[in-house]
């Protein structure tokens, strides 16, 4: 084959055998290797494939980038070092961001090169168009560096950048690439001229349809024999920047929507009642909103605004939270207490009922329930959809029942809660209500929304000039073209260009609109930098107090705040300032030098926690300005700070991703004993927020628990080794991974000091129903009255300190006693220890007490099943439910529908129901019992494969209830689950053939008896005489005298009926 007519088949060949490689078959990758080469002598890539070794990473075909700094000694020669450090830090900066906007990763970097990979970790269809889109941004973004380094030091910077693709050694171990092909990307760059994007033939055969390309003559590269062919990408894809109107110029149609729409309202008649705004950064949509606005303020209408906030995108309710505030006065010093009277008022003012509001709407302004309010009794799902209906009650409330306006501002920073809210306004519309969403692009504007959409476009040219013309009367018809042609149509760019300019001194040279606005203000006054600075660390927006604080004495804050606002850089309003625009603060956060920078944020972090007396900060947000500080230890445990504030507003998964973020940042601190602690803590927290969030048998839990396990090996932290040890088995016994527990509780018990003497009762209650579970019955109650022999150690706030697991020892050791009563025969023994429980589980705090009351509820539920005590275990399921809503107790809450629906089927079989109801309310619980087992919930499932099959017994369908049974069985045999074997064995007996029978009940027979299962071995007698018409009399005899005189058991009568 020739080389120019199959070169798709050399690619094929090649693909084949990276594939090869990354299996494992390096014979099939040396064999297409070799064919490649046969027809391609030389061919780099298949030559990278035969020297590949066998260690650990893979073969990967990967785009690579590589991007140079132009001249880098030069340039640290003409300025001071710490200029140097901030120019090159700028220009990293800027292309870990781009690389990162187009998911490639940075590999690594080579003196002031850096590699950038496409297709790892993450891989896409268009690769290779993402890297070349990435490389011309890269060029235009370093452009941009060297016009302000121009004006600041008089020097210039600029990049070359080379992009490739081949087959590489990709080695995950140490995150790095290497090859022919990493090094030729490298070359490529060489060859590329400064401030320009080279490819090479490989990425210009993919790419020729997308990019207008140059060829360049083949030129010689260090170390290729051959010379190079190169590519330069002509083609370019501006960035436009934006921001916000001064005038309302070209949105004639969107204005008259709005009137028309606010007419509607005003008559109760609208039918639409949302209009969304989506366009790109500054194209106006905040104006349109302003426009609404006015609207309705001048017909004497109600304006209600929630405004996104981009350091808040994964804060539950900030809109919210910043509505509160403004509406009841609250500021970010004022204190718990009057946080809570201000809210009092407010909700009274609304006519609305503080007593039930209150406990809803504190955890949104972050007050905690010590400074003055009850908690909601719930949790879970249920808190988080009790809190959004408050929030939904109180807009409402203040829109008074009267036509008035919603306006849902930078909707592509609110977070699904919020999310939540807006969805309920739109789809709960009345006629009166008007609602106008804002945002860029995105998937924030949802399709089923009754929403009219406006998409903003660029003004045309003779809009911009009546913008132009709007925001200075003076401006020059030379300054207008030069304005026109530099901005775009965005209204952002006209308006601080023009506010910018200077008549006498205007030309060529005024910097582009991102940067020029800011920059020309600053030269007004010398102290304005200062300020400035410290206000785009804080963020888009601050309280006055906060800037002066973190800008000093030394700087009349207040007089410079006049001057920005004057220069239309901050609006101030109600004792806080805010950027007029997002890419004003971005501009601005480029300012201060990398120390300076890092020194500002910790300053920030330090005010908002020093001056917030008498009620909690903004913990998330603290947390960050610590990470930028790089003051890591400080920002894990705002983080962990933050995981509180969160759990508080029932919102798990964000509670789980600060914690996640706080062990990324440990890492950067010293290792020692005291980063071991905390590490441990915030592993032992998030491996409950993950059960919390997906079930505990979720199987990234143990994962953080192990590592606990690892890092508490060495003796120390004893209190943290019984905490993991305990939130081990938590984890494990749920799962039935008996064995894995019985390990764990082994080791406990060594380890256990004076000190904490109860851990003795403790552990005595776990290996209780761990060898309650694995059928050692005598054993088990041992045990359990070991934990329960002395009551000092009940304290619940004892308990809190160390015990880590969901069920309370004490609680849990009088359900387990009452499941050997059951065993026994025992059922007045049974009752009472379950009364016990509940008794204990009153004296819990939330949520223990209302997780151990669900558990009881459920013990209670299988204690008269066995009892044939149908009416009392319904009524019991009843309140479990309840139990479980009211709590938000998600995991119990599907528990108890699955009682609830066993229950039902029993009471159906025991009234003579027909088969095939039977069979239907088999084959439901069936399917609820089969998703435990796929959640891995795999605990007590053969007590409810047990029910399943007598249904499906007395439906007629022996043969599936069978198979329901071996299922259990080789369950209790895999998991060492063995408490119901000997009811599973006896049901099995009914549903093998007639001659096997007797074989498999005395089977049952023996196996209750070893266990001492009294009610399992009265069962079974009983079957051999109903089975058969013979059986053990004696045997039988002995059972039922054993029996207490007062068990009530429905098989006590009919072994009396039979000895008669």
């Amino acid at each position: 084959m020739s080389l120019d007519g199959n070169q798709t088949s050399i690619d094929e060949l090649l693909d084949r055998a990276v594939r090869a490689c990354n299996r494992g078959d390096r014979a099939a990758a040396n064999s297409l290797a070799e064919q490649v080469l046969a027809v391609d002598r030389g061919n780099t890539d298949a030559e990278d494939l035969l020297a590949a070794s066998d260690g650990h990473g893979e073969i990967r075909r990967l785009t690579l980038m590589f991007i140079d700094l132009v001249d880098s000694t030069v340039l640290s020669t003409r300025v001071e070092p710490e200029t140097y450090r901030t120019l090159v830090g700028r220009y990293r900066q800027d292309v870990i961001r781009l690389v990162n906007h187009y998911e490639g990763h940075i590999s690594s970097t080579k003196g002031d090169g850096l590699l950038a990979v496409f297709g790892h970790p993450k891989a896409h269809e268009n690769d290779v168009k993402r890297a070349v889109v990435a490389g011309l941004e890269i060029t235009h973004a370093v452009a941009r560096i060297s016009e302000q380094a121009v004006r600041r030091f008089g020097v210039t910077i600029d990049v070359r950048v080379g992009v490739h693709r081949g087959v590489v050694y990709l080695d995950t171990a140490q995150d790095d690439v290497y090859g022919f092909a990493a090094n030729l990307a490298a070359r490529i760059s060489s060859l590329a001229a400064p401030g320009t994007v080279a490819v090479s033939d490989a990425v210009a055969a993919l790419i020729g349809g997308t990019f207008e390309l140059a060829a360049c003559p083949a030129a010689p590269v260090k170390g290729v024999d051959e010379p190079v062919n190169h590519h330069q990408v002509l083609s370019d894809y501006p960035t436009a920047v934006t921001t916000r109107t001064a005038a309302l110029v070209g949105r004639h149609r969107e204005r008259d929507w709005l009137e028309s729409a606010w007419q509607q309202a005003e008559d109760g008649t609208l039918t639409c009642p949302g209009v969304a705004f989506r366009g790109e950064a500054g194209i106006g949509k905040t104006r349109l909103g302003r426009v609404a606005a006015d609207l309705v303020t001048e017909s004497g209408g109600t304006v209600i605004e929630l405004r996104g906030s981009p350091l808040h995108v994964d804060a539950g309710l900030y809109p919210v939270r910043r509505l509160l505030e403004r509406r009841c006065g609250i500021d970010r010093l004022t204190e718990a207490a009057e946080r809570i009277r201000l809210l009092d008022t407010e909700l009274r003012s609304h006519a609305m009922d503080p007593t039930t509001a209150i406990p809803l709407l504190a955890p949104v302004l972050g007050v905690g329930p010590e400074h003055g309010y009850q908690p909601a009794i719930a949790e879970g799902r249920t808190l988080y959809e009790l809190i959004g209906a408050t929030v939904l009650r109180y807009l409402l409330a203040c829109l008074n029942g009267v036509a008035g306006l919603v306006i849902a501002e930078d909707m592509h920073w609110f977070d699904p809660s919020t999310m939540d809210v807006v969805d309920a306004l739109l789809t709960g519309a009345d006629g009166r209500r008007l609602i106008v969403l804002t945002g860029r692009e995105g998937k924030w504007l949802k399709t089923d929304w009754p929403v009219k959409l406006f998409e903003l476009t660029a003004l045309s040219t003779d809009e911009c000039n009546e913008l132009i013309e709007a925001l200075d009367p003076a401006v020059t018809d030379a300054q207008k073209a030069a304005v026109c042609s530099r901005c775009d149509g965005i209204p952002f760019y006209i308006e601080h260009v023009v506010a910018g300019l200077d008549a006498a001194a205007y030309d060529e040279q005024v910097p582009e609109a991102l940067y020029e606005p800011l920059f020309a203000r600053l030269h007004t006054r010398p102290d304005v930098v200062p300020v400035v600075e410290a206000a785009a660390v804080i963020g888009r927006s601050g309280d006055l107090a906060l800037l002066r604080s973190v800008v000093g004495p030394d700087v009349d804050t207040d007089t410079v705040v006049a001057a920005l606002a004057e220069a239309q850089v901050f609006q101030i309003e109600d004792e806080r300032w805010r950027f007029r625009h997002e890419l004003l603060r971005e501009v601005a956060g480029e300012l201060a030098p990398p120390t300076l920078e890092r020194e500002l944020h910790a300053r920030v972090a330090r005010e908002l926690v020093d001056e917030a007396a008498g009620v909690e900060p903004d913990w998330r947000l603290v947390a960050r300005h610590f990470e930028c500080a790089q003051r890591f230890h400080e920002a894990v445990s705002a983080y962990r700070k933050a995981c509180v504030q969160a759990r508080r507003r029932a919102s798990a998964s964000e509670a789980c991703a600060y914690l996640t973020h706080a062990l990324e940042l440990l890492n950067q601190c010293a290792a020692g004993p005291q980063r071991d602690a905390v590490e441990i803590a915030l592993r032992l927290e998030r491996g409950f927020l993950i059960g919390a969030a997906h079930g505990s048998m979720s199987g990234d839990a143990p994962a953080d628990f192990e590592r606990c396990l690892e890092l508490t090996a060495d003796g120390r932290h004893q209190d943290d080794i019984f905490a993991t040890l305990t939130a081990l088995i938590s984890y494990y016994v749920p799962r039935a991974d008996l064995r894995r527990a019985h390990e764990l509780l082994d080791s406990m018990a060594a380890g256990i000091t004076t000190e904490r003497p109860w851990f003795h009762r403790a552990i005595a209650s776990s290996m209780g129903s761990i060898t309650w579970l694995e059928g050692s019955f005598t054993v088990a109650r041992e045990h359990l009255l070991t934990a329960l022999a002395d009551p000092s150690p009940s304290n619940p706030g004892e308990l809190d300190d160390t015990w880590r697991g969901n069920t309370d020892p004490i609680s849990g050791a009088y359900t387990y006693l009452a499941l050997s009563h059951l065993i026994a025969g025992d059922l007045p023994g049974a009752k009472a220890d379950l009364a016990a429980s509940v008794h204990r589980c009153e004296q819990l705090g939330f949520p223990l007490n209302a997780f151990n009351r669900a558990h009881t509820y459920f013990k209670e539920i299988w204690v008269c099943l066995e009892a044939g005590q149908l009416d009392e275990a319904l009524a019991l399921s009843g309140e479990m439910r309840s139990c479980t809503e009211n709590s938000g107790l998600d995991l119990w809450r599907f528990v108890s529908a699955t009682e609830y629906a066993t229950v039902k089927a029993v009471s159906a079989m025991n009234a003579g129901a027909d088969p095939g109801t039977l069979a239907v309310a088999a084959t439901k619980i069936a399917r609820r019992v089969d998703e435990s087992r796929l959640m891995h919930l795999n605990v007590y499932l053969t007590f409810h494969d047990s029910i399943i099959s007598r249904l499906l017994i007395a439906a007629g369908r022996p043969d599936q209830a069978r198979e329901r049974l071996e299922l259990s069985l080789n369950l209790a045999e895999e998991t060492g689950m063995h408490f119901h074997d000997a009811e599973l064995m006896r049901l099995r007996a009914h549903t093998v053939p007639p001659d096997q029978r007797r074989a498999a009940l005395a089977d049952a027979l023996d196996f209750a008896r070893r266990q001492d299962a009294l009610l399992f071995e009265l069962r079974c007698l009983i079957d051999s005489f109903e089975m058969f018409g013979d059986g053990d009399r004696d045997g039988l005899t002995s059972v039922v005298n054993r029996l207490p005189g007062n068990a009530g058991w429905p098989e006590q009568a009919r072994a009396e009926r039979i000895l008669s």
